[in-house]
Parts: structure tokens; sequence; C-alpha cells
């Protein structure tokens, strides 16, 4: 008699003989837990009898008014709040050694995480119905974040239209298995996409122009791959607008202030933005598409809801009630997104997804868990079995 087949090597067995088998059957076996996880098919609908129109007339008809006024005093809050921290600083960061300076960055950053979600309104068109308005406070509040405005409003705008569609999306879109085994292989790669590295990959992705995992360079007006020809202008000013800002704070404050006071919140604010957006689209319950499978009602039903709990969710302007966001994305402002998710609900049932998990363990556990979708299948969701298990795939 031979030796006893280790764990591995039946989970190998598994799998192999699992994509033999017709595709809307094909299981894959979990290696951590021993569960099976989600068939891969070529045909599926989360909510076969429901239309965009259906989930649009249950919402109560003031969800989908704008009102600068009110989109104004939000703005307000996080400018005041982020203006007394600095104000405050001298008391958090009397010295070097100082524990509290640690508290004050988190506070500076995630604040400033804030105020870009108003700056996402205006990128929508949310924050009021007057399109210039939108556009100069989209620059106010982005502006200071790096972030250029017209660049993001670009491919946020691309990510919207190709929600969690594997080829074509512009936010954290799966990665095929063959992909997965490069990125791991790549040591950059694997930290800024398949590790907690990923929280600080906001600044590298505004950057960056090659490869199929970028919109395309967000500070350079004349980049094709991102910018129409008819954006060039606007781009050209936020480029500008963030040149100009960055000019001001070297010249009037010194490189290592602006590095503890400027850099270093930046980077927790760009890591509350990667934090947010990743667990918007990548959990195990999530589902992606493929060509005809794909459709636009589809996608918006594979982001995931979550709450950061009351005080979160509150100061960051209720960010994760992000289901009925992607649908309509157009015509709710935030201040009405819990009271149309509200009524949405109901209707959608078991297609509504949800994630109830404290949002620092989800993001520990998404990281590990969510790898890799199969190369072909139309209808796919994230497995993670190591690549030595499925490297059949």
């Amino acid at each position: 008699s031979g030796p006893v087949p280790s764990l591995h090597s039946l989970a190998c067995l598994v799998y192999q003989r699992s994509r033999n088998w017709d595709c809307s059957r094909r299981i894959t076996m979990c290696r951590t837990t021993g569960k099976l996880q989600a068939p891969t098919s070529d045909a599926y609908d989360p909510a076969p009898d429901l239309s965009l129109a259906k989930i649009r007339a249950v919402i109560p008809k003031h969800c989908f008014q704008k009102s600068a006024f009110r989109s104004t005093m939000y703005l307000l809050q996080d400018l005041a709040i982020i203006g007394a921290l600095y104000y405050m600083r001298p008391w958090f960061c009397f010295a070097w050694w100082s524990p509290l300076r640690l508290l004050w960055w988190n506070m500076v950053g995630f604040f400033g995480w804030c105020l870009f979600v108003v700056g996402h309104d205006c990128g929508h068109g949310t924050y009021s119905n007057n399109e210039t308005l939108n556009f100069l406070i989209g620059h106010i509040a982005h502006t200071p974040l790096l972030v250029p405005f017209t660049g993001w409003q670009a491919s946020h705008r691309k990510h919207h239209m190709n929600h969690n569609h594997v080829e074509n999306d512009h936010s954290w879109k799966p990665l095929p298995f063959v992909t997965y085994k490069e990125f791991m292989a790549d040591p950059l790669s694997r930290i800024f996409r398949c590790s907690y590295g990923m929280l600080l990959v906001f600044p590298i992705y505004l950057l960056s122009h090659t490869g199929d995992f970028c919109s395309g360079n967000h500070f350079n007006p004349w980049d094709r791959k991102l910018f129409d020809k008819s954006e060039t202008i606007p781009a050209l000013f936020g480029t500008i607008s963030i040149l100009a800002w960055l000019g001001g704070l070297f010249y009037y404050i010194d490189p290592l202030t602006l590095l503890d006071a400027y850099f270093v919140p930046y980077l927790v604010f760009a890591s509350w933005l990667s934090l947010v957006t990743y667990l918007h689209h990548t959990d195990p319950k999530g589902v992606y598409y493929r060509e005809k499978e794909w459709t636009y009602f589809k996608g918006s039903l594979s982001t995931i809801d979550r709450t950061y709990g009351k005080i979160i969710d509150y100061l960051h302007h209720d960010i994760g009630t992000h289901v009925v966001h992607h649908m309509l994305f157009t015509s709710i402002p935030h201040y009405h997104l819990k009271e149309a998710t509200a009524a949405v609900k109901p209707v959608l049932g078991d297609a509504y997804l949800f994630d109830s998990r404290n949002f620092v363990s989800a993001f520990a556990h998404n990281v590990q868990t969510c790898r890799w979708v199969d190369q072909k299948a139309h209808v796919v969701k994230y497995q993670h079995i190591d690549a030595e298990v499925c490297k059949t795939n």
C-alpha cells in the first residue's frame, strides 16, 4: 500500500477533477475551512424579476432632491474640524516623542477622508444641481488631498459604468488566476495589491499610466487612456491647482514640518480611501461578471454595504451605504442614501449584500481570502486556495 495522502494532495485532486465538470456545477474546495465555495458558472442573475426602474420607483421622491446649502454645511463641518485640529496641533505634538502625535496624525487623515467624500458628491453631481458649483467645490475638497478632481472624476465614472466587470472595472477589479500568480511573483505588486500594503496604493494608482489595473495618469491632462480631448482643459486646471498648492506649502513651510504635519496625515487619508473602496467591492459574497453576463444592474448588486459604527458612519457621510449609490450614483446625495436603502432592502431581499462584521476584521479576512477568480468563467467569485493547490487553473 502507498503512503496516506495529505489534505493538500486531496484538495488538489478534488480541484483538478472539479475542473472537468459542467460549468454550472463546478465547485472548489476551501483549504482553510473545508467548506465548499460558491460555484462559478456561465449564467447567473441575483434578481431576475427586478430592474433599475422598479428600484427607483420604491425610493421616496425627496431622496432625489439635492441641496447645495445642506451639502455646503457638510463641507464646512469637515473644514472646520480639520482647521481646529491644526490649531490644536501644538497640544498634541509638543515633543517628537509625544504619543499624542499618532492620534493627531490619524484624526487629521481621517477627516481628510471625510472631506474627500464631499468632493465625491461633487464628482457625481449630487452636491448640487449646478455643474459649475460642483466643479469648484470638488477642487476645493480634493486639491488639498493631492487628488486631481477631473482625473479622479473621469476614472471614477468609468468605474461606476463598469462596476464589478472582471476586465472593464476601474476600481479593485478581481485578479484572474494567471494575473494573481504574476502579482505574487513581483515584490511590489505583491505588497501593493495582494497584502495589507494595498492601503498605500492610492497615490501610485493616481500616477500610473501602463497596465490593466490602472486608469491612466490622473495628473497628465493629455493621457488619452483616461481623458477625452474635451476633458483636457478641466484636467489641466486640476493639475495646476495641485502644483500651486504644493508650491505654496513648500514655500512657506519647511520640509520636516510638512512631512510631519501634512504628508503623514495624507498617508492616513489615502489608507482610509483604499480601505473603504476595497471593502465596497471585495468580499467573498460578491459576484463578478464577464462579457454578456455583465449588466449595469447586476454589477451594482455585487457591491457591499457595511457599517463602520454610528459615529464613523456619520462623520464620513454614510459612504458605507453603497449598493443604492451604485445603482443611482448621479441622483441621490449622500444624506439620503440610508433612507433610500431602507426603502430598497425589502424589494431586493436576498440580492442585497450587507457585511455585518467589524470593518477591521473584515479587511484582515478579505485580504487573505479574496485572492483570485476563475480565468474564464463568465460569473465568478473570489477564491482563496493557495497557488500551489490551484496551479491547474
